[in-house]
């Protein structure tokens, strides 16, 4: 009898050191043959679904409600997260009353990148943006200049563009714009995207490129494929969306260039730079975007990533590693 239940014993032990090893090799199997991405993103992703604010976009009034709060936090001064950890130099200041933080200022810096933050118009950036820039900034001869634009609810795109103009202006006037990148996330993208539609009217010359990642470029998202983007993407919901950026037009048609650079010209662009995965509601008019761009004799690289979500180069999977390369050629190219 004692044998029998050693037997048995050691058969469940057996199986209870198995069953982990077994679901391991099912989430792999599930993260590389179906998804075609690592571990690490299939758990960010998880991750994301938990955290993001989808529920929240999903139902009008907690959205309002989340949107009319950030009415005073917004105009309140910005404090980098806490335990950030960067490895570079940061500077708190302002410039023209707008405050800015330049990362990796030095006397060898022999270009710019301005970096546009996302985040739904309406959050400032996450600790994401900061370890992206910090990695950014490292890895290149850049003054990275992030600059806390003015958001929703209180302020518009009109607002926006008119700080972002006279940073961006320094810049090109401090390295010359073939030594300026301009990069956004989202709905960062989408102002970069729609500023460089405009400089032409400001008598400004286009950047050296232009990096978008997950662009927002159609404020609104009536592009028929992007409804089938919207279960698989663990971040954004439609509705809530759509909410906001109408509050970002400030009473602007929502097709207007200046909130939807996807109706604009882009024969002035130069060098244009598209980040997306195929989990999130961006994608769709990102690709279009990037054809359209193409179609026009604009150079324009397209990087997608299978299976990944909305910022994917921000986020520490291994996925990243790739585009953060890219990106670093690119603006490190003379």
């Amino acid at each position: 009898m004692s044998k029998q239940l050693s037997g048995t014993a050691t058969k469940a032990l057996a199986v209870a050191a198995a069953t982990p090893v077994a679901l391991f090799a099912a989430y792999s199997a599930v993260s590389h043959l179906y998804y075609r991405r690592s571990n690490i993103a299939t758990a960010s992703e998880v991750y994301n679904r938990v955290t993001s604010d989808k529920n929240r976009m999903a139902d009008p009034i907690a959205w309002d409600n989340y949107i009319l709060a950030h009415a005073e936090s917004n105009e309140q001064r910005y404090s980098l997260p806490p335990l950030v950890g960067l490895h570079v130099s940061v500077e708190d200041s302002d410039f023209e009353g707008m405050q800015t933080f330049v990362l990796n200022r030095r006397n060898l810096n022999d270009r710019a990148v301005v970096y546009l933050h996302g985040t739904c118009f309406v959050n400032q950036p996450t600790i994401y943006h900061w370890r992206f820039l910090d990695s950014l900034a490292r890895r290149t001869r850049a003054e990275v200049v992030a600059p806390i634009y003015p958001l929703a609810p209180v302020h518009g795109h009109d607002e926006a563009f008119a700080a972002i103009e006279g940073l961006y202006r320094s810049m090109v006037e401090k390295y010359g714009a073939d030594s300026v990148t301009l990069m956004g996330d989202a709905s960062g993208a989408g102002i970069a995207a729609s500023f460089c539609q405009l400089l032409p009217e400001l008598g400004l010359p286009q950047p050296e490129r232009l990096v978008l990642i997950s662009p927002w470029v159609d404020a609104s998202l009536s592009n028929p494929d992007v409804a089938a983007y919207e279960a698989a993407d663990p971040m954004f919901a439609l509705q809530g969306l759509r909410r906001i950026a109408h509050t970002w037009a400030k009473g602007l048609d929502i097709n207007d260039p200046r909130v939807s650079p996807i109706n604009g010209g882009v024969r002035m662009l130069r060098n244009v730079m598209v980040f997306t995965g195929t989990r999130e509601l961006f994608h769709p008019d990102a690709v279009l975007f990037h054809q359209r761009v193409n179609a026009a004799g604009i150079h324009s690289e397209l990087h997608v990533g299978s299976g990944l979500n909305a910022n994917y180069p921000l986020y520490p999977i291994p996925e990243a590693n790739r585009a953060l390369e890219e990106i670093v050629s690119a603006v490190s190219m003379d």
